[in-house]
């Protein structure tokens, strides 16, 4: 935020330290599964690299020689091969899809050396998805609890702190409340004395943010949820890869180009999983509070952009600017505006 000349108040303080929190945290884990594409991309160029060696080491090799050499048939015993790098497919859905494909090429009778290679390809490709749900879903329940929190605590402090009524609890049966006064962290003057229950609302938060968790994570952002936009960001790139690897393609390309068209694939894989990572995290963090806000009552919130040479044409129009809680919509007044936005929601109180 190093061109950030706003005198923010402790809540919009508050609220651009999580997001930065948050963003960092989403840096972190794209780096993470980066690694996971990296090694995909590199296991694969070794499986290539060895084709090229053996059947094309002039590089001058017809697409009809191209042709023979891929569609000889390879040892049925290569499918056993396949299904034990299958096995390092964690992610339930991921392997389904690829037991399926596996079911698929056994059906036939008969495996290709080409067919080999593109379900080397498949494999390799929802190995790395796999490993991009899991780190995805960790970042995103931590991203919701905390915003979670967050988003009680504005409304405590807003005066919209409605005790939550779980399944099975009668009134009478909650614990009395106590008080506790909130200091203001810089100046160390009393801003405020809410109500608080020191033990049970520990429990009762922890069930109700799993449920906020489950809810969220399987909501729809922009047609489908997190899980689904990583399978169907995967499947694109191994019909990408599936291209590449043909007999027109093979016998028009020296090794290197292929290497290079591979790395180029990839590439672009990882910078869809910064881009969606980072922008979900946003959309998560801010999308509970928006619900934690609609179930309290709240009315009004503002956007604040964080403030730096990153920052888009979007976000700096609409900083500051206040909305109503029952016209927010995604992309057009509220976070995410934008892939990679950084701008945060929060509670906006006319006398704060």
């Amino acid at each position: 935020m190093a061109d950030d000349k706003r005198k923010l108040s402790y809540w919009q303080l508050r609220a651009v330290q999580s997001e930065q929190k948050s963003h960092d945290a989403a840096t972190k884990q794209a780096t993470i599964i980066a690694r996971a594409y990296m090694r995909a991309q590199n296991y694969l160029t070794g499986e290539v690299s060895q084709i090229y060696k053996r059947y094309f080491t002039d590089g001058k090799a017809t697409e009809a020689e191209a042709q023979q050499i891929l569609n000889t048939n390879v040892s049925p015993t290569e499918l056993v091969t396949l299904r034990a790098l299958a096995d390092n497919v964690s992610d339930k859905e991921s392997k389904k899809q690829v037991t399926n494909y596996l079911s698929q090429m056994a059906a036939k009778g008969r495996i290709t050396r080409l067919e080999e290679l593109k379900a080397k390809s498949y494999i390799a490709v929802k190995q790395a998805a796999s490993v991009e749900i899991e780190k995805s879903t960790n970042l995103y329940t931590k991203v919701i609890q905390e915003a979670l929190d967050q988003a009680t605590n504005e409304s405590i402090i807003g005066g919209f702190d409605k005790d939550v009524i779980l399944p099975g609890v009668s009134a009478d049966s909650q614990p009395k409340m106590h008080t506790r006064t909130i200091f203001d962290p810089k100046t160390g003057k009393e801003m405020v004395t809410v109500k608080v229950n020191p033990d049970e609302p520990i429990t009762r938060f922890k069930e109700l943010s799993g449920k906020y968790v489950k809810a969220i994570l399987d909501a729809p952002f922009k047609g489908k949820n997190y899980s689904k936009r990583i399978w169907h960001n995967t499947d694109q790139l191994a019909d990408r890869l599936s291209e590449l690897f043909t007999a027109q393609q093979m016998s028009g390309m020296r090794e290197r180009d292929m290497v290079q068209a591979l790395a180029k694939e990839f590439g672009t894989s990882s910078y869809n999983t910064r881009r969606l990572i980072r922008t979900e995290a946003n959309y998560f963090h801010n999308q509970t509070k928006l619900n934690e806000w609609k179930r309290r009552g709240v009315k009004k919130y503002q956007l604040v952009a964080v403030l730096d040479m990153r920052t888009s044409k979007i976000c700096r129009s609409i900083d500051g600017r206040v909305f109503n809680v029952d016209e927010a919509e995604v992309n057009v007044n509220f976070p995410p505006l934008h892939p990679f936005c950084r701008t945060v929601a929060i509670i906006y109180l006319s006398d704060s």
